[in-house]
């Protein structure tokens, strides 16, 4: 019986692309509550650095919002965005907020909900107490969707998306990143 001719190839060895570095529960929660610091503190341009290049801050203005582009949103900001207004914040000559209003943070319910190609999907619980002098406080509570990624080895925000309870409420300004 004659045998079938097998043609050999050479194959190209492929390159695997390195996996992502794993990411632990405790280095998560460590990152969210120390970006809540950051914020407490009035760290904002240490808090911009937590994001990513081309990250984004969204706060949708509905409960479910799909779209913040076809959708008005209480604010959708990118990096650039974000700069501006905390070059804004900062500024000497900015009366309309002195002093500065304060944020306390409280922050539970930290989940990691998904990895995927290279990012971490995470929500977590945030209720944020604003004060400031003359309008007294402001409460804010809702879900945080984070998406997280490795940049340099350190976890950055590609996006925060913050879903507050009464998103579909009237809001006056909110000036200071929650």
């Amino acid at each position: 019986m004659a045998r079938k001719a097998t043609i050999k190839r050479k194959s190209k060895p492929v390159k695997a692309k390195a996996p992502a570095a794993a990411v632990s529960r405790g280095e998560v929660e460590d990152f969210i509550l120390a970006e809540a610091e950051l914020l407490d503190q009035g760290r904002f341009t240490d808090w911009l650095a937590l994001f990513t290049a081309d990250g984004v801050y969204w706060m949708p203005s509905e409960p479910g919002q799909a779209d913040p582009m076809n959708t008005a949103s209480i604010f959708y900001e990118d990096r650039d965005i974000l700069e501006i207004r905390i070059r804004r914040m900062s500024h000497p000559a900015n009366v309309a907020q002195s002093p500065f209003p304060r944020t306390s943070h409280v922050v539970g319910a930290i989940r990691i909900e998904a990895t995927k190609n290279g990012t971490v999907e995470v929500t977590a619980r945030q209720h944020v107490v604003e004060y400031r002098e003359g309008d007294g406080q402001r409460l804010f509570a809702g879900r945080c969707r984070y998406t997280l990624e490795r940049v340099g080895g350190r976890l950055k925000i590609k996006q925060k998306r913050f879903d507050l309870v009464n998103a579909d409420a009237p809001h006056t300004f909110i000036t200071v990143p929650m």
